[in-house]
Order: structure tokens, then C-alpha cells, then sequence
């Protein structure tokens, strides 16, 4: 049974963390997802495409039982950027949101520890490809820790990103092994100056123990080392 764009719809919005932003991709509309099943329109592009895109999302979402509130919506005209430019001031835009996520507690989710979540690997679901073919895609998510009220809440790999910094994501903890990414005047540096060889390509596995790596660890070129918890086994 083929998805519908109900199902496409409900999907993606029942992932999206509260506050996220949501930009169906070519339509020139941006929605902030609220508490219970409610989004925000927040801006529009001012183009006719735009402008029948608006009316169409409405009432698919509210054909799905959502409401959509489009009171502070925001005209903006169509800037004239590169595909490079529009990704940067999306990222920036998501960004700014990711501030504004908070535990039930009211602690920003942007004071947690977020140098200590822990990836899990949650298996494999189905996944329908803009193709409209399918194929099994791996499910992770990363477990941050409030310092407040000592909640655990799993947060999807990219919210996570937005909230940690690029800086986060070039690391990773197996629990026994850390690895960190090198880009390529670091590793041109470490060549020349003769540093320690502890430079690899990873897989899909820990070389050393087996662990399942997520995605964007691999095929990356990391230094590696042992932690303390390993150490201590010993």
C-alpha cells in the first residue's frame, strides 16, 4: 500500500520536536510546530506559488487534524541566493529555534551537558524515498540528560546537531572508544610533522570492539583512543 500525503504529513510531524521548524520543500512556506496538534505559519514567500502552496497545506493539515494558525505570518519576498546561501540562513534559522526547546522542567535544552549524550541505535524502519520507492533506513537517536531534573530525553541525530554545534557531531563515544574526525589540513599536519599514526577510515563498526557507528561517522578519517570507563575495566 502505497504512502499517501496524509500518512507523509502525519509522519513528519509527529517526529518534529515541539518548536521545530518545518519547510515543505519548494513551496516558500515555513511552520513552527506548537503544543498538542497545532503549527504555526510563520512566513511565506510573496509568490503565487507560494500563496496556493498556503491554501492546499491548510487544508491537508487540517484534513489530518491538525490546526494551523497563520496570524503571525510574515510576508517575505523571494531573496535572490545561491543554494549554498539559502542552506546557511536555513541552518541559522533553525538554530535560533533549537534556543527555545526546553524540558518540561523549563531548562533549556541548550544547557544540558550535550558533550555526554549517548547515541543509540534504535534498528531499521521503512522509509518511502521522493522516488516513491522504499528501503530500510536506520533509526538513532541521541540521549541527553537535563541537569535540572535529571530527566532522559531522546532527541532526534539533527536536532541534536543544531543544538550541540558542528564541533559535537565530529566526535563520537562507543563507550569504549572516542573517535574524532580530522579534516584534511589536520591531516596533512599529522602526516608532515610525523605525529602518532592513530589515524583511520571507519565502517560501519568499531574496528577495535564491533560497535555499531552511526551514519555520519563513517567513511570519515579519525584519530581514535581509549576511554577512561575502558581503562578501568582493565
Amino acid at each position: 500500500m502505497e504512502e499517501t500525503p496524509e500518512d507523509a504529513v502525519k509522519e513528519i510531524l509527529e517526529r518534529l520536536r515541539e518548536g521545530g521548524l518545518w519547510q515543505p520543500h519548494g513551496l516558500g512556506l515555513s511552520y513552527v510546530k506548537e503544543s498538542g496538534n497545532q503549527v504555526t505559519l510563520t512566513v511565506q514567500e510573496n509568490t503565487p506559488l507560494s500563496a496556493q502552496a498556503r491554501i492546499r497545506m491548510r487544508m491537508l493539515l487540517e484534513d489530518v487534524g491538525w490546526k494551523v494558525d497563520e496570524s503571525p505570518c510574515q510576508l517575505v519576498e523571494v531573496e535572490h541566493l545561491t543554494p549554498e546561501q539559502k542552506h546557511i540562513k536555513e541552518i541559522q534559522m533553525r538554530q535560533e529555534l533549537a534556543q527555545s526547546w526546553k524540558c518540561s522542567c523549563g531548562t533549556p535544552l541548550s544547557a544540558f551537558p550535550l558533550e555526554e549524550g549517548s547515541w543509540v541505535h534504535e534498528g531499521q524502519q521503512e522509509m518511502l524515498l521522493p522516488t516513491g520507492e522504499k528501503e530500510m533506513v536506520e533509526q538513532w537517536h541521541v540521549m541527553i540528560q537535563c541537569p535540572t531534573c535529571d530527566a532522559e530525553i531522546p532527541t532526534e541525530p539533527y536536532d541534536y546537531g543544531l543544538l550541540a554545534g558542528d564541533d559535537a557531531m565530529l566526535t563520537y563515544n562507543t563507550g569504549k572508544m572516542i573517535y574524532t574526525a580530522v579534516d584534511r589540513p589536520d591531516i596533512i599536519n599529522r602526516i608532515d610533522s610525523k605525529l602518532s599514526p592513530t589515524m583511520i577510515i571507519v565502517g560501519s563498526f568499531c574496528p577495535f570492539y564491533g560497535d555499531l557507528l552511526p551514519p555520519h561517522v563513517r567513511g570519515a578519517v579519525v584519530t581514535f583512543r581509549e576511554t577512561k570507563e575502558r581503562f578501568e575495566e582493565e
